[in-house]
């Protein structure tokens, strides 16, 4: 039994450290109190205008909305690029960041069958190069994969769906080289182009009609301002301004002959350019073999971009507008040389024993036994090297560069299209630029035949023979004939441009028709497969040797990249011509096996299946 006193002493001590124990709960409340104070002084009062800017920037958001491009069409209206629309999948990087943001990826990439980690390193490459713009995960999603992620949005903060155009072109293949494509913005154009609002997300033309015009066809971006929570969630629209629809082509290509073009040069590689003569509209320009201008949308694989690039029949180049050697089809050049000059009249014979003796060289025909007696139409109609061995050097190369360029060789055409080239005029100069030595007698007589250092394009080749039939008129090649406004009203309309004219009397052009229709139509002409009933066809063949051989082989036995150019150039009608083709087969032997009958094919289409145009 405890004493009174000891009973008294025990209730003092605990009042003692109850009274403590409060002292030191006093302290402590007193302690979380002033830091408490202190932080949000900190908050409030030091560090205030900072969150309240902050919190204005995470409850207002502007997204940008992208423009449709601008429509291509063909002459007759039908759609050569165009628009559908398609899901993409943006990724805010200013939300979707740390170990918050690996939750977002680990839930995106169970919905989009992904592995984690292989969608997170993507993400962060594409983070890197987004200058701070949602990063476009993913493109061209389905509808039941929009619908999963929707239903998710609340647990997948700072991830968007936008619905966005894309780009489509009917004609597939067909079209590539013409028209273009497009492709997403690089990392190197971001940088370059971000002051003028371009974002990683935006398209540019990279060749043909859709780079050529690109400041036409990109529409202007719409905005969208958003309500967003802290967790970066939209919750309601405040305003928006549409986006506005790029400015749309009409072009004066006719999309049946470009299908049917490709189609001809089907397993070739080579181009076919067709030309109205009477004013120089481009109405096709095929290249082959091409690519699907959609594919560029939606990427290739290595592999895939590997086996293009080594590609021998270079799928990615425009061999339309590119220099090759002419051939025989030059020869229509050096015949109107020396016409003008007054070195051949057109009834003058010269003896074609199957070569000419240049000092100790001979320079051989195509035919070895020669073609006897010939003047100028039948030199034409039976393409004798030896006749324009003669002229050539009764020319001289300073005379037939110059008139040459003056027919439109050795510059652009004017068409404007990316990636034309001038092709090469030589002459004295240029060689003792280029090589530091002197011009040679018998380089004279190559280039008179369309060989040695000459190059032209099938482009150019057209623009000259149409000029040849027009009666002498060079007109600028060209294919946009309007440009509409987002309404579809006409903003402004293009039309012919004459550069010049040939430097010859309408004497002169009427003896080279004379000509051409002989190859096409005579008994012994070159071109005889381009030859139809009811129709005059005018036209010359041409066949360039890639390589120099001492004794001929056929080019159907040497390998594919030593065998000869096949050219056909051709007009009708011939009483009034109302188109030009030229055809390109590239390493395809000889012109009047190998080019001539595809053109044969397609005049009697146009004239006999499809109906000539006004």
């Amino acid at each position: 039994m405890f004493s009174r006193y000891q009973l008294k002493r025990t209730k003092a001590d605990i009042d003692e450290l109850f009274v403590q124990r409060l002292r030191w709960i006093t302290v402590f409340l007193f302690l979380a109190f002033l830091g408490l104070w202190l932080k949000l002084l900190f908050l409030q009062i030091i560090k205030g205008p900072y969150y309240r800017e902050l919190a204005r920037k995470r409850s207002l958001k502007v997204i940008t909305l992208a423009a449709p491009r601008g429509n291509i069409y063909d002459r007759r209206g039908l759609l050569l690029a165009g628009n559908t629309p398609s899901f993409s999948l943006f990724v805010d990087p200013g939300t979707v960041k740390g170990p918050q943001g690996d939750k977002v990826l680990k839930r995106l990439a169970e919905l989009l069958g992904e592995e984690f980690p292989g969608l997170k390193q993507r993400y962060l490459v594409l983070r890197r190069g987004s200058l701070g713009n949602p990063v476009l995960l993913k493109e061209d999603l389905d509808r039941d994969l929009v619908a999963k992620i929707a239903a998710r949005r609340f647990f997948l903060p700072g991830v968007e769906i936008r619905v966005e155009p894309k780009r489509y072109y009917p004609l597939g293949e067909a079209g590539f080289h013409l028209l273009g494509y497009v492709s997403r913005i690089n990392a190197s154009e971001l940088k370059r182009l971000a002051s003028s609002g371009f974002e990683a997300s935006d398209f540019l033309g990279r060749a043909g009609v859709e780079a050529q015009f690109e400041q036409y066809l990109r529409g202007k971006k719409g905005r969208r301002l958003v309500e967003v929570d802290a967790r970066g969630r939209i919750r309601r629209v405040v305003a928006e301004e549409a986006p506005q629809i790029g400015k749309s082509l009409v072009l004066t290509v006719d999309s049946v002959f470009e299908r049917k073009l490709y189609a001809l040069l089907s397993g070739r590689s080579g181009a076919m350019v067709l030309l109205d003569p009477r004013d120089g509209r481009l109405l096709a320009l095929v290249s082959a073999p091409g690519l699907n201008p959609a594919r560029f949308l939606e990427g290739f694989s290595h592999e895939e971009w590997r086996k293009i690039n080594r590609d021998v029949k270079h799928p990615l180049l425009n061999k339309a507008l590119l220099p090759y050697h002419p051939g025989s089809t030059f020869k229509l050049v050096t015949a109107l040389a020396a016409l003008e000059k007054g070195v051949i009249t057109p009834q003058k014979v010269i003896f074609c024993p199957g070569y000419y003796r240049l000092g100790r060289r001979l320079f051989r025909c195509w035919r070895p036994g020669g073609h006897g007696k010939v003047s100028l139409v039948e030199a034409i109609e039976v393409s004798c090297d030896t006749y324009f061995y003669q002229l050539g050097e009764a020319v001289g190369i300073d005379t037939l560069s110059q008139v040459a360029r003056a027919c439109g060789f050795g510059r652009p055409t004017g068409l404007g299209m990316p990636g034309e080239k001038a092709g090469l005029v030589p002459d004295r100069a240029w060689k003792l630029r280029v090589f530091k030595v002197p011009w040679q007698k018998g380089e004279t007589l190559n280039v008179a035949i369309g060989q040695g250092a000459l190059t032209v394009t099938p482009l150019q080749l057209a623009k000259f023979l149409a000029a040849l039939v027009n009666g002498g008129h060079l007109f600028k090649p060209w294919y946009v004939q309007q440009i509409l406004d987002a309404y579809g009203e006409v903003w402004r309309e293009e039309g012919p441009v004459e550069e010049g004219k040939l430097p010859a009397t309408a004497q002169t052009l009427r003896w080279l028709k004379k000509g051409l229709v002989a190859a096409v139509n005579g008994e012994h002409g070159t071109g005889r497969a381009a030859r139809l009933k009811k129709i005059t066809v005018g036209g010359k063949t041409g066949t360039a040797q890639v390589v120099g051989m001492k004794k001929r082989i056929k080019s159907e036995k040497l390998p594919y990249l030593k065998r000869d150019h096949a050219w056909f150039m051709a007009f009708a009608p011939a009483e009034k011509p109302e188109i030009v083709l030229v055809v390109f087969v590239e390493h395809g032997g000889h012109g009047g096996s190998a080019a001539a009958p595809l053109a044969g094919k397609f005049l009697r289409f146009y004239f006999e299946g499809q109906g000539s145009s006004s």
